[in-house]
């Protein structure tokens, strides 16, 4: 049997209207697009506070199985009427816990929350309303009046990261009257809230609700507070692996930085700075999905703003090495050896960088002698029983594979051992390692490169 899954959240509005429960089979509809990544590359990227996967799972297990009267002796008021109760204690059931604490600041008005809620009616087992039967996080703008107002004012004294139960009176969840037929009038609501994050959003709101010539006129201060809600969305996509989408909000913010005015040199050097982050950042983001003439264009973007700074002479490092500019990008990284010298990530690549370009160089020789005609490399077509043709074609496809950043040429099974012999022969000319076996009842023929 397929699982069931309320389609979206229930917004005070909607009940308010009447509407139908509707249900929605596929649970395919997550968003990960709320997510951090700081402008390191050093260190591993811290992960999220709160993951989104371990937190799609169901909510507390038994709070809704317990009389509403019952609960109520462990809650506290955070109403003056005592009409909205919280419970945020750090319980134990079978030493598991299903309250927790948060930390930092309260949730600040104007910040986009993304949370999991489930909503209970007293003696009813399963939830009328759940994001995590939606299998998604509820994002929204706080303070805008959509929620309920005892879950929004419950919501007020909640941290990132904290779980807790909030317990509503029918005067601030859908009053006498209720909401027929899955409310019945005059019902208290229990909700069970677990806060993932929150972004201070009121400025990318605000900026959002402008029309697209107020946006070209929105005062470089506006824009800031833009950046901040965007890089941060952004980070958090980087550290899920959403790197497409993190290009994506990163280049939206990049874009009005750039076409922004400002009124003086100090503004001026704070969108510089703000720019060299994003920059950087983006020269990350196509280093991890394998763009490395993009991610150079924004390193080189990043040395404009700052020639000295070691993450944009590393990723730029990088990005060459990528593009097979050995020595360019020994140069970069040289530079950023210079100014982090005891980095581990730099000292590595370098090490890498020295490998590659070693066994180029090995290549180079070999073919240098073969130009030359060196006796020791020259191909002698009649010492085989195979015809001239054939020799030069298996020796075009050894070239071609030296070249190449494959390690291994795979042949035809069916090659017959005069042919071998030819493989065999060119394979100890360019000192590749021949091999022919028996694997799983199937003939495997290739040569492999050796290990320098």
């Amino acid at each position: 049997m397929s699982r069931m899954f309320l389609q979206r959240e229930v917004s005070i509005q909607d009940l308010e209207k009447g509407i139908e429960f509707e249900v929605d089979n596929d649970n395919n509809n997550y968003d990960s697009s709320d997510e951090t990544f700081d402008d390191v590359i050093y260190n591993k990227d811290k992960g999220f506070s709160t993951d989104y996967e371990d937190t799609a799972k169901q909510g507390l297990y038994v709070g809704n199985n317990v009389p509403f009267n019952v609960l109520k002796e462990k809650m506290q008021s955070i109403s003056v009427d005592g009409l909205i109760l919280k419970e945020n204690n750090v319980l134990r059931e079978n030493n598991f816990p299903f309250l927790k604490h948060g930390y930092g600041d309260s949730i600040p008005d104007k910040s986009v929350v993304f949370l999991h809620y489930d909503a209970y009616l007293e003696g009813q087992k399963e939830s009328f309303d759940s994001t995590r039967l939606r299998g998604k996080p509820f994002k929204f703008l706080f303070g805008d009046g959509n929620l309920i107002p005892g879950l929004e004012m419950g919501i007020q004294t909640m941290k990132k990261g904290e779980y807790s139960r909030i317990l509503v009176s029918p005067r601030y969840a859908f009053g006498e009257m209720g909401c027929p037929p899955r409310i019945p009038p005059n019902t208290e609501i229990l909700y069970e809230v677990q806060i993932l994050n929150y972004f201070a959003g009121k400025d990318s709101v605000e900026f959002e609700e402008l029309s697209p010539e107020d946006q070209k006129k929105a005062p470089f201060e506006k824009l800031i507070g833009v950046y901040h809600c965007d890089s941060q969305i952004a980070n958090n996509l980087f550290h899920k692996g959403q790197y497409k989408l993190a290009i994506a909000r990163y280049c939206r913010v990049k874009n009005l930085l750039e076409d922004v005015s400002v009124a003086n040199e100090d503004d001026d050097e704070k969108r510089k700075g703000y720019l060299l982050k994003l920059y950087l950042n983006l020269s990350q983001c196509y280093l991890n999905v394998n763009v490395p003439h993009k991610a150079i264009i924004y390193a080189d973007l990043s040395l404009k703003i700052d020639p000295k700074h070691p993450k944009g002479l590393f990723r730029m490092g990088r990005a060459l090495f990528l593009t097979g500019s050995y020595d360019r990008a020994q140069y970069y990284l040289c530079l950023a050896k210079k100014y982090k010298p005891y980095e581990s990530s730099v000292n590595a690549a370098l090490q890498e960088l020295e490998k590659k370009r070693k066994s180029h160089l090995d290549w180079e020789k070999m073919f240098c002698k073969r130009m030359l005609g060196s006796e020791e490399t020259k191909i002698k077509s009649d010492q085989f029983d195979e015809s001239p043709e054939f020799v030069q074609v298996i020796d075009d496809e050894i070239n071609d594979f030296l070249k190449a950043d494959e390690k291994e040429l795979i042949f035809p099974p069916s090659y017959i051992e005069s042919q071998l012999d030819v493989v065999k022969s060119l394979a100890t000319t360019y000192d590749l390692a021949f091999v022919s076996k028996i694997h799983n009842g199937k003939k495997i023929v290739k040569v492999v490169k050796k290990k320098l």
